[in-house]
């Protein structure tokens, strides 16, 4: 079912998919139990997913609970600091921008701190996207300084140059 949601995503059908998630995530809640890493790695999934999707209002959903679980049991992993951003990136494109700002920097930040303990490529993909969500966030609500500031730290992050 979670396979045939995923499909239906891809193929732009979120009303079919969203239903089918709900009900895996439902099972899983209750096989894994609320406050399960297992959890936290399939919320995180499919908010991924969504946002791919620019299903943001959705992503969130998962993805706040995904941060609530990962805070939980896994304050210090480079995954919580990419829970925050790509909970900041739902806000975002929910031009939530008040919101999504302290995610985005500090998920940054975070993944940054945490950067030896990303593998690789995966390191670098991250933080790219990290920056490249501040440029955005910066752009939109025009602070032009700190949209040039966080192009050049882009620039850094896509090379792997710290």
């Amino acid at each position: 079912m979670d396979s045939l949601a995923s499909i239906l995503l891809e193929a732009k059908q979120p009303g079919k998919a969203l239903p089918l998630f709900r009900e895996c995530l439902d099972r899983q809640r209750k096989q894994l139990g609320a406050n399960s890493p297992q959890l936290a790695n399939r919320l995180g999934n499919i908010g991924a997913a969504l946002l791919r999707h620019k299903q943001y209002s959705e992503a969130e959903k998962h993805l706040r609970e995904c941060l609530a679980i990962r805070a939980k049991n896994e304050p210090d992993d480079w995954r919580t600091s990419n829970t925050r951003c790509r909970l900041g990136a739902a806000l975002l494109g929910q031009q939530k921008y008040a919101d999504a700002e302290p995610l985005l920097v500090a998920g940054y930040k975070g993944l940054r701190e945490r950067a030896a303990k990303i593998p690789e490529p995966t390191r670098t993909v991250r933080l790219a996207e990290a920056v490249r969500r501040l440029v955005t966030l910066y752009d939109a609500t025009e602070k032009k300084d700190e949209a040039a500031k966080w192009r050049k730290e882009l620039n850094a992050a896509k090379s792997g140059k710290d």
